[in-house]
């Protein structure tokens, strides 16, 4: 890329066609101190240029009743096929307004089709194409074309624009790395009587994006940071206007510095993992490393997860449940609710699994004992034989099942009238039409089933090893196989959720989608079951349903970048996501099917899958307020996975149930930092157990936090006050929340990874295979 003067402006270029055109170089936004309309654009041209070896030097002086007296100095240097720009701002004389900030745009092509729609965007968490499931040419989740996000959203600070047209990639990235970041001191508004969403700070986060609101797209750059009203920071239900100002005193400076870049590419997911590949070659990302052995990491897991198992005789319930009901917060380790949960957020036969397992190798007759129990519960009460589903939950202390339907409106569950709306806050009133319908629903999310019947067939494939066998355990398998084998539809897929009869639950759209993409989300969470039934049984139908289910999952999520509706518990104006978990599942579906049937065009779809799997981690430690909590403990953010597009800036150990997959599929492409994000998820997400070498404020070893705000989330938001159990969750600080998933798997990682390495040691495993 070159960098050259065009009719006052600077352009872009590389031999073929222009890049990009700064048209304005110089946009300072004054802020006037008020709430609502009290920033000034103002737009200065350069009023010096220069030549210098590797660029240029252009400088702009500034003496007006806006700015005051204000220098702006930018040098352009070519470096590595990029463009390095680094900007200075120093106030020689202030004007009286009370702060400015320094905004950047770039036209992107601007010769040629460049409108929000035409192109599409990659700077994950945040974004994935336009996020945009309803292919309106809006972002879903904001209607928006405007996605400016603060740089302590994204796993990287980079957003990238590639075009279908030219095929060909746009990035801009800080370079360096934002170094600090602070909790502003936010005052009450008198126009609001609200704390201030525009305040002063001075804070190295900035916030980047594309603007294709009037037509045509720029990448944009904020310093401090804009999020406008598209953000999460401050509210769930309603959006206002959210960014920081730098004091406008004589004798402040700032700078900021960018990189842009530009690629060919064949298609947009070459632009999205070559791109990550390129930051791991540069940055070689470094996770903490554990702070104690693996095996004594698993057996801490196991014992704290033991603290939370429940089990009643038949004279106290005739069900006789067992299970693991963890629910606390981790700082006091309390139990909350007596809830049993089957997939996403209990995994109790996936715990069940890891305890027998654990039992068998360390001779603890109790521990396989408590996992026996609990998969009979599961296959004697908790399956329905008639449709051959399962129910998604058991309340213990009301000797009953029940309906998980919604993750944070998780008192849909047990409680009910005036005490649910207390207990829900304004979440109620705002989701109050999905809940009242969904409160009357009876049925089960396939998700759930698949992620615990999966884990039943190990653990009687486990037991069988062993010369244990329960025909009992095999015919529930094969029955909930024959639901699937009836449900599944021509294209090959499934719908998200069914009623106890087996048909499928489409209302209300809000939550079970109105397209393809929303309606069988969860396709792909069945296909390693029916494969691994398969090598079991031989039975070629559960083959070729997986096949089947395979293509639809390739088409219509992988390579459409449609991955979405693996959370189940979005508080948002949407109800299915674009999330970590989402990509999860065809990622373990493509692998299974390759082993299962060598065909390369599995192998082909599990590495793309894969790639954006590994899309989610962090590669960077984001700067935290030196008074927040994970401050204080010495947390690392490179490693830990994000959850969700719209929470972006909210990180979770999740990841660590695809580690070993993830390597697998590293080692069969040959794909080395593949391997290296396997690694950094391991280490990353494993980070925060607490253990006797590295507390971090939890009740007793073994305990993990659900998950850590590295970004604002919803931080003015009544449902989130401090005198609330979940409240004070500001940027630093964890979420104050522990399920049975998060030991789940942790442990299923370790077990994955011997299975198919023989190892956790990451070094020996790529000494052997790289």
């Amino acid at each position: 890329m070159k960098i050259n003067v065009w009719n006052e402006q600077i352009q872009l270029e590389n031999p073929e066609l222009v890049i990009g055109r700064i048209a304005k170089p110089v946009i300072l936004e004054i802020w006037n101190g008020r709430q609502k309309d009290s920033v000034i654009r103002r737009e200065y041209p350069y009023t010096r240029i220069t030549q210098t070896e590797d660029g240029l030097k252009a400088c702009t002086e500034i003496d007006d009743e806006w700015a005051g007296k204000t220098e702006v100095t930018d040098i352009y240097r070519t470096e590595e096929g990029s463009v390095v720009l680094s900007r200075q701002v120093r106030i020689l004389r202030e004007s009286g307004y009370p702060g400015m900030r320094l905004r950047t745009e770039i036209s992107l092509l601007p010769e040629k089709k460049n409108a929000f729609e035409d192109l599409r965007y990659f700077a994950p968490p945040a974004i994935y194409d336009k996020n945009d499931l309803d292919e309106d040419g809006y972002e879903d989740y904001f209607h928006t074309k405007k996605t400016i996000f603060r740089d302590d959203r994204f796993n990287y600070p980079m957003f990238t624009c590639y075009s279908e047209e030219t095929k060909e990639a746009v990035s801009i990235e800080r370079d360096p790395l934002p170094a600090f970041d602070s909790n502003p001191d936010r005052k009450i508004s008198e126009e609001t009587g609200e704390k201030e969403a525009l305040f002063l700070q001075k804070t190295d986060i900035g916030s980047m994006g594309a603007d294709g609101s009037d037509g045509s797209t720029r990448l944009t750059c904020c310093y401090p940071f804009y999020e406008g009203d598209a953000t999460i920071a401050l509210y769930i239900v309603k959006m206002v206007p959210f960014g920081a100002f730098w004091p406008m005193k004589s004798g402040e400076e700032f700078s900021v510095t960018y990189r842009i870049s530009n690629h060919r590419y064949e298609n947009y997911h070459d632009a999205c993992w070559y791109g990550i590949r390129d930051i791991i070659r540069k940055t070689h990302p470094q996770a903490e490393p554990l702070s104690v052995s693996p095996e004594e990491l698993i057996r801490l897991r196991l014992d704290a997860l033991d603290h939370y198992y429940v089990e009643k005789t038949a004279e106290e319930d005739p069900n006789l449940p067992a299970g693991y009901v963890l629910n606390c917060h981790p700082q006091d380790g309390v139990q909350l609710e007596n809830i049993i949960q089957y997939g996403f957020t209990g995994q109790n036969i996936l715990n069940a699994y890891n305890v027998l397992r654990y039992g068998y190798e360390h001779n603890n007759e109790e521990y396989r004992k408590k996992a026996l129990k609990t998969a009979d519960f599961f296959v004697n009460t908790i399956h329905i034989k008639e449709s051959g589903m399962f129910y998604n939950l058991y309340n213990v202390d009301t000797k009953s099942v029940n309906f998980w339907w919604t993750g944070l409106l998780l008192p849909l569950a047990y409680a009910q009238g005036e005490e649910l709306e207390k207990l829900m806050g304004p979440l109620y009133e705002y989701r109050k039409d999905v809940i009242q319908k969904l409160v009357s629903l009876k049925g089960a999310y396939l998700r759930c089933m698949n992620e615990d019947v999966t884990a039943l067939l190990r653990l009687y494939c486990y037991e069988k090893e062993k010369g244990t066998e329960h025909p009992g355990w095999l015919e529930a398998i094969e029955n909930y196989a024959g639901f699937l084998l009836r449900t599944q539809e021509q294209d090959g897929g499934w719908y998200r959720a069914y009623d106890l009869e087996g048909k499928p639950l489409l209302e209300p759209v809000k939550w079970f989608g109105n397209t393809v993409y929303e309606q069988k989300s969860s396709t792909g969470t069945s296909i390693t079951f029916l494969t691994e039934l398969y090598e079991l049984t031989k039975n070629e139908a559960y083959l070729e349903a997986a096949s089947r289910a395979g293509m639809f999952v390739k088409e219509y999520i992988i390579d459409r970048v449609r991955f979405n509706g693996g959370v189940h518990d979005s508080i948002y104006a949407k109800g299915q996501l674009i999330d970590n978990e989402s990509i999860l599942y065809p990622m373990f579906g493509m692998l299974s099917l390759y082993e299962a049937t060598k065909r390369k065009d599995f192998l082909d779809a599990a590495v793309r899958a894969a790639h954006y799997y590994a899309s989610w981690v962090c590669l960077w430690d984001v700067p935290l307020p030196e008074d927040s909590s994970l401050h204080r403990y010495g947390f690392h953010s490179t490693g830990m996975g994000a959850c969700d597009t719209c929470g972006c800036g909210y990180v979770h150990p999740f990841q660590l149930m695809g580690v070993a997959e993830t390597a697998q599929i590293a080692v069969y492409a040959k794909d080395k930092e593949l391997f290296d994000i396997a690694r950094l998820y391991w280490l990353g997400c494993n980070q925060t157990v607490e253990t006797d070498e590295r507390p971090w404020g939890y009740a007793m070893p073994g305990l993990q936090e659900e998950g850590y705000l590295i970004s604002w989330w919803a931080v003015d938001d009544p449902m989130f006050a401090a005198d609330t159990g979940f409240g004070y969750r500001l940027k630093g600080e964890g979420n104050k929340t522990c399920f049975p998933w998060i030991n789940a798997v942790g442990v299923k990682a370790y077990w994955a990874m011997k299975d198919r390495f023989g190892s956790v040691d990451f070094e020996e495993i790529e000494n052997k295979y790289f």
